[in-house]
């Protein structure tokens, strides 16, 4: 289930970002526990993100051309651009350390480079010691968790992402802790959390910083599963993505009662999927169709729009489908609808009069768009399948759905081999609520940047 290593050399965004994690509820600012379930997560920007790029006045993302090209050099295979992380503490005594794990809802499997690992990529700090943590268990040999066959007593596992990235080592059981007031003081702890101390990975490109995948999938052994297994959660998951900020604003990803009221929000269901493994458990949605300003679009000849977003089987192999990942850069669609969607912009920013100019990265683009023009760029819709009474449109503003490289504008989606994925940047200013036991992804417009807190 990889994605083609020339889609995702496509991605055309730079950001990388951090998290921590305190204690309740939804009204909490300071990170103070209350009384409650819930949990958030603390998203913080990295240093190096207005360095790459910056958004303007009316909300569009600029890009410094050089600077992504040369971040998105072809040996890079995950999608760089809006990666999140979250500040994870792992481990207690002396092999107690803080790392940031990547935010991923496609895998439900939490890993990270350990000691001894062969060819490691760089990151800081270290890699994790398991041998001084004083709260590291093995998982048996005999789980069902562990990958079969599995030699010697040791219980393995192998992950292997999107973008082809794979990791390969031991199960064990943890304790991680999310810290509060920049990680001076720990405000919630888990323990008992599977993850999987790899000792080769392979493909993953961790910017000098991650050290590897938090996954939040909808199967065990994922975080969110951990919560409901040990504290009888509510099983919801909550995050608003904000664009470039001040490096010491930090977002949160929200957990449990920290979850905000979802009785304003549209929703769609998730679907069901038969085969899964915890390395791949997506949340899979039904999209209906897509819509340019308003106007929906037609399949090409003797197609639906409905039919190239349905999953299917090829070859023994699982193809297609539409699943929503904020940790892909940006919005992904199988080529047959990506092609009905580029000619459907095309055709209308054509009529303000912008000729058509190629950019390194980018399969649409259009030279000197002026200020008069901005407020005529085309919205999309993406209709999904209602989960409840209201419709399932997601409306995504131009300024989600095209960035700036220098004085030109290009379409920020590009086309996929294998599935259609709704990414990061398509998701900024938008509020998502997984609600896991009730199967349902509830979402609605927000101003993100409302829902981050500082100093770092």
């Amino acid at each position: 289930m990889e994605l083609g290593t020339h889609a995702l050399a496509l991605l055309p965004l730079v950001l990388v970002a951090s998290l921590a994690m305190f204690l309740q509820p939804a009204v909490a600012t300071h990170g103070m526990p209350r009384p409650s379930g819930g949990f958030s997560l603390r998203l913080v920007p990295s240093a190096g993100w207005n360095s790459t790029m910056h958004v303007d006045g009316g909300g569009f993302l600029h890009l410094n051309e050089q600077a992504a090209t040369t971040a998105l050099r072809p040996h890079v295979h995950g999608p760089r651009g809006l990666t999140y992380s979250v500040a994870t503490t792992v481990g207690t005594g002396r092999g107690r350390r803080t790392y940031d794990l990547v935010l991923d809802t496609v895998s439900s499997l939490t890993w990270m480079q350990c000691l001894p690992i062969a060819h490691p990529f760089p990151q800081m700090p270290p890699p994790f010691n398991l041998e001084i943590s004083t709260s590291f268990r093995r998982v048996p040999h005999g789980s069902n968790l562990c990958h079969k066959p599995s030699r010697g007593n040791e219980c393995e596992f192998r992950a292997t992402r999107l973008d082809g990235a794979h990791a390969s080592g031991v199960l064990g059981t943890e304790t991680f802790a999310f810290a509060d007031d920049g990680g001076r003081a720990a405000a919630a702890e888990v323990g008992g959390v599977v993850f999987g101390c790899a000792h080769i990975a392979t493909g993953f490109h961790g910017h000098g910083v991650l050290a590897g995948v938090l996954g939040l999938g909808k199967l065990m052994p994922s975080l969110i599963w951990t919560r409901l297994r040990q504290h009888r959660q509510d099983g919801r998951f909550s995050y608003c993505l904000f664009g470039p900020t001040r490096p010491e604003r930090h977002g949160f990803l929200r957990f449990g009662a920290d979850v905000p009221a979802t009785g304003h929000m549209k929703s769609t269901n998730i679907l069901y999927m038969r085969w899964t493994s915890p390395d791949f458990s997506a949340y899979f949605v039904k999209l209906l169709g897509v819509s340019v300003a308003g106007k929906r679009l037609a399949g090409p000849p003797g197609r639906h729009m409905v039919d190239l977003f349905q999953r299917h089987k090829s070859g023994g192999r699982w193809y297609g489908g539409c699943l929503i990942d904020p940790g892909t850069g940006t919005t992904m669609m199988t080529q047959l609808a990506y092609n009905v969607l580029e000619h459907a912009v095309e055709e209308h920013v054509k009529r303000l009069g912008t000729p058509l100019v190629r950019h390194h990265g980018y399969r649409l683009c259009f030279s000197g768009t002026t200020q008069a023009a901005i407020p005529h760029l085309p919205t999309m819709t993406l209709h999904f399948e209602e989960g409840g009474e209201d419709d399932g449109d997601l409306v995504i503003r131009p300024q989600q759905l095209f960035v700036f490289v220098q004085h030109d504008i290009c379409l920020a989606v590009v086309p996929s081999e294998h599935m259609t994925i709704i990414g990061a940047m398509q998701q900024v200013d938008t509020r998502f609520v997984y609600d896991i036991t009730a199967g349902k992804i509830h979402f609605a417009p927000e101003r993100c940047s409302n829902d981050t807190g500082g100093p770092n």
